[in-house]
């Protein structure tokens, strides 16, 4: 397996070039470079995510050589095909904490930009779920909107990649290109939804957000409301009692903190519980401990079942890549997985974006709304547009 030499950032993303995958984790640095196996629509159909990836690994036997990592993105909805592949050539390394990654050229700004739904009409999708709640036919449901962005000129995924670690470096980055090949998956979240290392595993859901604030004291007032949001600490117990409650067939040990931390983006404050357990067995695969909590309340909603109903019956569009997750895996089963948030589909001079916001009892339309437009931030900032 190839690896990388000890490079700046913009030295590395100068050797990516389209139709190449990159992950750009916390602990991790992938560049990958060409598609040695492949799983195809149809061999995907009617299988589980843990069911698909045991099926790649068996279309490569080890006897291809060193190829012992495959990356992939999985959609929301099993039912969705997922991209996934082992790649030809893959280079691997740490993070260079001694390096400040620098930002690529800016884009033109776009010719069109179209949302789905309008501002007003998700403000009516808000109120239209608070009822349901209230009515008690679930706790929190997750909903979302589509930004559509239409360029002059091809969009030139290199420049919004370093963009996008210039802004996150600590973050979960990735560019994959997606089943189709006509499109990437680019983007940098925030969450951690699994990452499995022999015995051990972690999970990092986020759920209770407010916007960043350019003046310092306000910045600040805005992390300490979020802190003490009855509202918001209620949004993500929902999500950490479910995490929880799924994980826990799997491990010996797990150890769950009593109040959540407030951590932050360029763009966003977030409540945060970092959650980690010690298995029983280290066999299990970190595509299963994936599947076992995926969707999680926190880009979904609870119960899952009438959550999904609820949110399929509301949002205009097919969400698919959107809110799945992204990330890698050994042959042995380890591997680290994102929840695939403030991200992007890019097509040449086409892009759509996502962003959603958890909608509860308490919940005001106009409030959601803003949070919305407030999470596009991070992939605006990356195509320049502010």
């Amino acid at each position: 397996m190839a690896t990388l030499q000890e490079k700046s950032i913009n030295e590395i993303t100068d050797l990516y070039n389209e139709g190449d995958s990159f992950i750009g984790f916390p602990m991790q640095h992938i560049l990958a470079k060409g598609k040695e196996v492949e799983l195809h629509r149809e061999e995907q159909e009617g299988k589980t995510f843990s069911e698909r990836v045991d099926l790649l690994w068996q279309k490569c036997p080890r006897t291809y050589g060193h190829h012992d990592l495959m990356i992939g993105a999985f959609p929301l909805n099993q039912k969705d095909e997922s991209t996934l592949f082992i790649p030809k050539e893959v280079m691997m390394e740490k993070p260079f904490t001694r390096t400040r990654y620098q930002a690529g050229s800016r884009l033109s700004l776009p010719n069109k930009v179209k949302f789905h739904p309008q501002p007003q009409e998700y403000m009516m999708m808000v109120e239209k779920a608070v009822a349901r709640i209230k009515n008690a036919e679930l706790k929190k449901v997750v909903l979302g909107r589509l930004m559509q962005i239409e360029f002059s000129k091809d969009v030139n995924i290199r420049y919004v990649l370093q963009n996008l670690l210039a802004d996150n470096e600590d973050k979960f980055n990735f560019a994959v290109p997606l089943l189709d090949e006509k499109s990437t998956l680019i983007g940098s979240s925030p969450e951690l939804l699994i990452k499995k290392v022999g015995g051990k595993v972690i999970t990092n859901p986020l759920a209770g957000s407010r916007p960043r604030m350019a003046n310092e004291e306000d910045d600040k007032k805005m992390a300490e409301e979020l802190s003490c949001s009855e509202k918001d600490l209620y949004e993500h117990r929902l999500v950490v009692e479910a995490i929880e409650r799924n994980l826990k067939p799997y491990c010996k040990t797990l150890t769950v903190p009593a109040q959540p931390s407030v951590i932050s983006t360029k763009t966003m404050w977030h409540l945060s519980t970092r959650i980690e357990g010690e298995l029983y067995d280290e066999g299990v695969s970190s595509v299963q401990l994936a599947e076992s909590i995926h969707p999680t309340p926190a880009i979904c909603g609870t119960p899952a079942v009438e959550a999904y109903q609820l949110l399929n019956e509301l949002e205009p569009y097919n969400r698919h890549y959107f809110t799945g997750m992204v990330g890698y895996s050994t042959r042995n089963g380890d591997g680290e997985w994102a929840i695939s948030i403030r991200c992007a589909e890019l097509s040449q001079r086409q892009m759509k974006l996502f962003a959603g916001a958890g909608i509860v009892a308490q919940s005001v339309p106009q409030e959601e709304c803003d949070e919305t437009a407030a999470k596009l931030k991070t992939m605006l900032s990356a195509l320049g547009i502010e």
